[in-house]
């Protein structure tokens, strides 16, 4: 399984190194691809009953409204980072920073919000299961992101 999900995230990687320079939307075009491809992921993966399927998809599709708006959040502060990586000053540093640390709590406190709802829905080994997968996806998405951004203070280091 952890092949199909790994091969959904590889086919948006050439989109995702260049996020810091799409408009927004662009940006909208990626996460509308994006949320096909992870609703598959998620479909193939969970294997959901008929009955789970009813009571899932409307609570999923509102998890990801909010989630789309968090994931513009987090494209904007990239694309803020690599606009100012290689003349950083302290207070830019420190807004990027704390903007992402804000991203990843609300993040946080979504996912808990929903599991909340999902566990009502299907049981809490069915909501936590699927929290797997979106934890998983997540994760591998921002490793990507990530890695495809230079350190601070890298560029200092490659002109001299």
């Amino acid at each position: 399984m952890k092949k199909i999900i790994l091969l959904g995230i590889v086919s948006l990687l050439g989109i995702g190194n260049c996020f810091a320079q799409m408009a927004k939307d662009e940006v909208e075009l990626v996460q509308s691809i994006w949320g096909v491809e992870k609703r598959n992921i998620v479909k193939d993966f969970m294997k959901f009953t008929e009955a789970e399927s009813t009571v899932f998809w409307p609570i999923y599709d509102e998890y990801q409204t909010e989630a789309k708006k968090l994931g513009a959040e987090r494209i904007n502060t990239i694309a803020d980072y690599t606009n100012n990586v290689g003349s950083l000053t302290n207070e830019k540093a420190d807004q990027i920073a704390l903007s992402i640390l804000k991203n990843n709590m609300a993040v946080d406190k979504l996912q808990a919000k929903y599991y909340a709802k999902f566990k009502k829905a299907v049981t809490a080994i069915r909501a936590a299961q699927f929290m797997q997968l979106d934890i998983y996806l997540q994760t591998m998405m921002r490793a990507e992101l990530q890695s495809s951004l230079p350190m601070i203070g890298e560029l200092d280091k490659t002109a001299k």
